[in-house]
C-alpha cells in the first residue's frame, strides 16, 4: 500500500506562488498575553474567551498568546501582558493574575502610559500554533530555535497570526512588520535588520498599521526607490471603495507618490493542512501611479 503524503499549505502556496504583501490583518494594537498551556485551534478563545475575542476583533486589537517554552498551565497564576501600538511604536507590560481585568476598551482606546510599565526595545514573534495548522509546528518552531541563539531574551513563541500559508512567519515589534517564508537562515538576519532599523522587503508581507492596498503599494515603492529604512515610507492618506482603493505616500524627501489599485480574487485552494474547506484569497493589484 502507498501512503500518499498529507498536503502542506505553504508548500502549496509556494507552488502556486501566492504573493504575500498584503495579507497582514488591519491591526493597530496587538495584546500579547503569556500563556504556557498546550495550545489547541482556537487557543485565544480557549484562554481569552469567545466573548472577549470577538470585541477584540470589532475594536481592532490583535490578541495573541505568548511564550518561552511549553508548560504547567498552573504557573500562570501571575502572568506577563504586553500591549504594543504599532502606530505610535509603542509598548507598555504589567502583571495581572485575574485575564477578567482585562477589557478590550481599555486595550482599544486607553493611553499607552496607563496600561503598564513602558517596554523598550523590540520584540520578535514567531508562530508554533500547530494545532492550527501543521506548516507552524514544522516551519516555525525551526525558525524559533534559530532566533533562539542571538535574541532569545526578544523572541516570543505565539498563537495563530493568520497566513499560515506563509510559514514561517515572523513578527516585529513595535511596528507590526510582519515577514513570511522565512527560513532559519533567514530570520537572525532579518532581526539584526530589524534592530538596525532596516527591513527586506523580499520576505515582507506588510504592516498591521496599514490596511492592506496601502502595504502593496509600500512594497512597489520600496522596490522602485531602493528603500530599505523602516522609516523611509509613510502612509499620508488612504481612500478605499468596495474593490477600488487610492494610497497616497510620502518619502522621506517629502515626495508623495499616489496608487490606484484594484482588489482580485485568486482561484479557490485549501484553508489549511487541517481542513477541506477552500477560501479563494483577495489581492490588491496596482492599476496606475503618480
Amino acid at each position: 500500500m502507498t501512503l500518499e503524503a498529507p498536503m502542506r499549505c505553504s508548500a502549496l502556496a509556494e507552488q502556486l506562488g501566492e504573493p504575500m504583501i498584503g495579507s497582514v490583518a488591519h491591526r493597530i494594537r496587538w495584546l500579547l498575553v503569556e500563556d504556557r498551556s498546550a495550545w489547541g485551534d482556537k487557543a485565544v478563545r480557549d484562554v481569552m474567551g469567545a466573548a472577549f475575542e470577538a470585541s477584540a476583533k470589532e475594536h481592532g486589537v490583535r490578541p495573541l498568546l505568548v511564550r518561552r517554552r511549553e508548560g504547567d498551565p498552573g504557573g500562570d497564576v501571575q502572568r506577563r501582558v504586553i500591549l504594543v501600538d504599532t502606530a505610535t511604536r509603542e509598548a507598555a507590560t504589567r502583571t495581572i493574575g485575574d485575564l477578567a481585568t482585562l477589557t478590550t476598551e481599555e486595550i482599544a482606546d486607553a493611553p499607552m502610559s496607563g496600561f503598564g510599565e513602558p517596554l523598550d526595545g523590540p520584540l520578535f514573534l514567531v508562530c508554533t500554533n500547530g494545532k492550527r495548522d501543521a506548516c507552524c509546528a514544522l516551519r516555525g518552531r525551526a525558525l524559533m530555535a534559530a532566533l533562539g541563539a542571538e535574541h532569545a531574551a526578544r523572541t516570543w513563541e505565539c498563537t495563530h497570526l493568520g497566513g499560515h500559508r506563509f510559514a514561517g512567519n515572523l513578527v516585529c515589534l513595535p511596528d507590526g512588520i510582519v515577514y513570511g517564508r522565512v527560513s532559519p537562515a533567514d530570520g537572525p538576519r532579518l532581526a539584526a535588520a530589524y534592530l538596525a532599523g532596516s527591513l527586506d522587503p523580499e520576505h515582507l508581507r506588510g504592516r498591521s498599521a496599514w490596511p492592506a492596498p496601502a502595504q502593496v503599494a509600500e512594497l512597489a515603492l520600496r522596490r522602485q526607490l531602493g528603500l530599505h529604512g523602516i522609516g523611509d515610507v509613510a502612509l499620508s492618506a488612504i481612500e478605499t471603495s468596495g474593490d477600488a482603493a487610492r494610497v497616497t505616500l510620502t518619502t522621506a524627501d517629502a515626495t508623495t507618490h499616489r496608487f490606484d489599485l484594484r482588489s482580485e480574487r485568486a482561484s479557490p485552494r485549501p484553508i489549511s493542512c487541517r481542513s477541506d474547506e477552500t477560501e479563494a484569497p483577495v489581492h490588491w493589484r496596482i492599476v496606475d501611479r503618480s
